[in-house]
């Protein structure tokens, strides 16, 4: 049985296949467990180039430069072969604040999970609730 945090990476997992998806020749992994925390590789090779990314998640409400730097020690210690230098994308909630992080890591909000005030809540349980509040029973 898996725990929380497993299956909320399922969920950004699924997401990253909606960005980067399989029929364009892009291949998800599981970045090694290391100090930086959870991550995924992301490859490809198209036209005899290799493309690439490293992706850091953080379900934290503040994001600040440290995590970055925690991306970029994974990019360094993970290299991709192939590829020269891969984007760096720091993967955060809906509505965390993601304040210094440098211009080279891309901040790619969840679609999942976001902020409702200082709580991290499940974005699509939170819309069937809403829906449900809005059936009229009889």
């Amino acid at each position: 049985m898996g725990s929380n945090e497993d299956i909320m990476h399922d969920f950004v997992r699924r997401e990253l296949k909606r960005f980067y998806p399989s029929v364009d020749g892009w291949q998800i992994r599981d970045a090694p467990k290391n100090a930086a925390g959870a991550g995924f590789i992301i490859s490809r090779r198209l036209l005899g180039r290799f493309q690439g990314a490293h992706v850091l998640v953080r379900f934290d409400r503040n994001v600040t430069a440290e995590e970055a730097k925690a991306l970029k020690d994974m990019a360094v210690s993970n290299p991709l072969p192939g590829v020269k230098a891969s984007s760096l994308i720091l993967m955060v909630p809906r509505g965390a604040e993601a304040s210094g992080i440098p211009d080279e890591v891309k901040i790619l909000p969840m679609q999942s999970f976001g902020y409702d005030g200082k709580v991290l809540v499940w974005l699509k349980r939170r819309a069937q609730m809403s829906e449900k509040a809005t059936v009229k029973t009889p």
